[in-house]
């Protein structure tokens, strides 16, 4: 009992690093964390990049060739007088069509695709698409929007701002578990990401005074994205002697004892070599969602490629403005397609009509979302493409810290666990490195239907599942054994 008192007063004294070159006590052996911030950054877009495609069938290579040249003069004419930029023919194809029937190639005819892009300021894409369909074109083969080169340059400086404030409020965390003091920041590595490559069309759907007809193609987007990440390296010591001894406590839980290590390779007493645990723990914080990210489609087929674009325009601009009068948020256009339609028969492709589809993305909370539904395929939506659900800003930054905090305390109680068991005595943490994960994706759609009923009899039910933060923490911490001759 005696001996036990003996090492409980052992235990309590504050602890030492053992310098691993020298074999002697060394209390100002640097310890370091080491942390990566990350940063995200949204730009607004100014300039929208459109390719459109004239596509032309017929009997006769000159046939085709003349109409394409004809449709592709008018699309151009249209495109100069709206003032379209950077104007170029990105591809000229004429190719024969053939059938085959028993075992026989035939030709019945060519195919002929003039491919323009062209640029234009983002709320003036729209009216010039509509435009440019009307004046023959009959393809939408792309859409890109860009910000210009002054507000990426901004948001890239901004972003490295940014993802410093997330390693500086990552270490806090870990800091302030473990109650030790941060010191000189020792190293910085900057890992930030070129200028994205251009998204697709930004431009607010309330600001389309200027377009031709309350029928023009609403397309809305979200901002070009900045991203970057920053170490550090972090030196710290502990705040006083007291606390050392505190937070020793924290890692060794029931630790009363400390016995002498006997190093494996002499089989003798050796109590000045340098001895470390490498432990690491994961925390994991499940966060409630409050939002619903929503893609709609409307999908229309027709004859022409007018007919279906006006259809499509029509639908969209309704299906837009109930969103809109519904506050919906990040309400943007995620995709537009204009393509042909071909059967086959008798081994023969024949042009029977065009399809049209316009996706749109937003959000509302999520008790809002199933009747926003609703509303948006009774104004002319007919596609449910994805539903998920996300979480505020706000809880996710507050869960990534608390999750550092729960990483931080698994990884002490497993070195209490060990050190209990070897018997051995906890000194100083030497080494801190977080391995924090990035924020989740938004999760995906638990549904709850009720009976089959109309989209107009209530409101879709929308439950929304938690999103789960995860981070690790390692820690290399020193520990020491009681004087030779201890008993064991």
């Amino acid at each position: 009992m005696a001996n036990t008192n003996n090492l409980t007063i052992a235990t309590e004294q504050a602890l030492v690093i053992i310098a691993p070159q020298t074999s002697s006590t060394n209390p100002n052996a640097a310890q370091i964390l080491e942390v990566t911030g990350q940063g995200e950054v949204n730009v607004p877009t100014t300039l929208t990049e459109v390719q459109l495609g004239i596509q032309v069938e017929g009997k006769t290579a000159t046939e085709v060739q003349e109409e394409v040249a004809q449709r592709s003069t008018a699309v151009v004419d249209v495109l100069q007088n709206l003032g379209a930029q950077e104007l170029q023919t990105t591809s000229i194809q004429l190719n024969p069509v053939f059938s085959f029937e028993n075992n026989t190639q035939t030709l019945t005819g060519f195919r002929g695709l003039n491919t323009l892009q062209f640029e234009l300021p983002t709320d003036q894409a729209g009216g010039a698409i509509d435009t440019a369909i009307q004046a023959g074109a009959n393809l939408i083969q792309n859409i890109n929007f860009t910000a210009s080169d002054e507000a990426l340059q901004q948001a890239r400086l901004q972003v490295l701002s940014e993802a410093v404030k997330d390693a500086q409020a990552q270490a806090g965390a870990v800091f302030s578990t473990l109650q030790l003091t941060p010191g000189k920041i020792i190293d910085i590595d900057i890992n930030s990401a070129p200028n994205p490559s251009p998204s697709p069309l930004v431009f607010e759907a309330a600001n389309r005074a200027s377009f031709a007809a309350d029928t023009t193609t609403p397309i809305i987007g979200s901002p070009q994205t900045i991203e970057a990440s920053v170490s550090l390296d972090i030196g710290y010591s502990p705040n006083s002697a007291g606390t050392v001894a505190s937070a020793t406590d924290n890692l060794t839980g029931a630790i009363k004892q400390a016995l002498a290590i006997v190093d494996p390779l002499t089989v003798r007493t050796n109590p000045n070599t340098t001895q470390i645990l490498e432990v690491t723990g994961q925390g994991r914080v499940t966060v409630p969602t409050t939002l619903t990210e929503v893609q709609l489609g409307i999908q229309v087929e027709g004859k022409t490629a007018t007919e279906v674009q006006e259809e499509v325009a029509q639908r969209s601009t309704a299906v837009v403005d109930v969103l809109q009068n519904l506050g919906a948020q990040e309400l943007q256009t995620t995709s537009i397609q204009l393509n042909p339609v071909f059967s086959f028969e008798n081994n023969t492709q024949t042009l029977t009509g065009f399809r049209g589809l316009n996706t749109l993305q937003f959000e509302l909370p999520t008790d809002q979302a199933g009747g926003a539904i609703d509303t948006a395929i009774q104004a002319g939506a007919n596609l449910i493409q994805n539903i998920s659900f996300t979480a505020s800003d706000e809880a996710l930054q507050q869960a990534r810290l608390q999750v550092l905090s729960e990483a931080v305390k698994d990884a002490q109680a497993q070195a209490g666990a060990v050190f209990s068991t070897l018997q051995l005595t906890p000194g100083k943490i030497i080494d801190i490195d977080i391995n924090s994960a990035p924020n989740p994706s938004p999760s995906p759609l638990v549904f709850n239907l009720g009976a089959d009923r109309a989209f107009a009899a209530s409101s879709t039910p929308l439950i929304g599942g938690p999103q789960t933060i995860e981070a690790s923490v390692s820690l290399d911490i020193a520990y020491s054994s009681a004087p030779a001759g201890t008993p064991i």
